[in-house]
């Protein structure tokens, strides 16, 4: 490193003997300490000269007054003790993502292990880096996001298809996307609903984009299976209403009139007889 040294108004030269910048041999982790001495020859005047000097070129050069006194910090080790920090606290399969670090260029190397402090509510968060010597703190955001695998749309589906295994595929997404509203994680729970809505590429399924599918209509005959404890028997009977999956349908048995009331299953209409 060239010594800078200060001169008279308007030159820097070899041979004044004002304020004087020289490296020491390097301390921990190449921390080079920048000493500022002065002779005992020189007087007030140049000594102002000189401190001027290094403030001209220290803004010609536009690099703080700081990086002529230390090395700065790793910005890949603050990274580092970060993300492992927020990885103490996350949820399983969660992604870390930080932050700029451009802020780590000013402070100067630590010559201890770091310390980090995660604060704020998932998944915007913040992180306080300590160093212990030299003291300063480094605040950085952390951004802790949960993910799962969940059912999503393959491509574009109309409002009314109805949709087929093609038509869905699972990806991981963050939690946050989907919080709070019934989704799915099987792609086979999708398998023969409509879509009541149209829908892009990648949208999250809810229950709210879907309806279950039309298994009986109104006065259509239908197999109803009647199980009764370990018994169990098959009986034509017709529909009184259109009924979805889930939906409870008032059916007929024609032989005899009487009418019963069966759960629409994805087998078909169940009827549960107590033993």
């Amino acid at each position: 490193m060239h010594a800078f040294s200060g001169g008279p108004a308007g030159t820097m030269g070899p041979r004044e003997t004002g304020w004087k910048f020289e490296p020491r041999p390097p301390v921990g982790r190449g921390v080079v300490d920048m000493s500022v001495s002065t002779s005992s020859s020189s007087s007030p005047s140049k000594q102002r000269r000189g401190a001027l000097s290094l403030v001209l070129v220290a803004s010609m050069l536009g690099t703080p007054m700081a990086a002529f006194a230390a090395t700065p910090e790793d910005p890949s080790i603050v990274a580092a003790a970060v993300k492992q920090a927020a990885l103490a606290i996350a949820p399983p399969n969660s992604n870390i993502v930080l932050g700029t670090t451009s802020g780590v260029q000013y402070m100067q190397a630590c010559q201890g292990p770091l310390a980090v402090l995660i604060s704020g509510q998932a998944p915007y968060e913040q992180a306080a880096v300590h160093c212990p010597s030299p003291a300063w703190v480094l605040y950085l955001t952390v951004n802790i996001a949960q993910s799962q695998m969940v059912a999503v749309a393959a491509g574009p589906i109309a409002a009314g298809q109805a949709i087929n295994p093609t038509d869905i595929t699972l990806k991981e997404e963050p939690v946050s996307l989907f919080a709070g509203r019934h989704v799915y994680f099987d792609a086979s729970q999708i398998i023969g609903a409509n879509a009541t809505m149209s829908l892009q590429k990648g949208t999250i399924i809810s229950s709210d984009d879907i309806s279950e599918p039309v298994m009986v209509t109104a006065g259509q005959t239908v197999t109803v299976e009647v199980i009764s404890g370990g018994v169990e028997v098959s009986i034509d009977a017709v529909a009184g209403e259109t009924g979805r999956i889930g939906d409870t349908v008032l059916f007929t048995n024609p032989s005899s009139g009487r009418r019963f009331s069966a759960l629409i299953t994805a087998d078909g209409p169940v009827v549960k007889l107590q033993s």
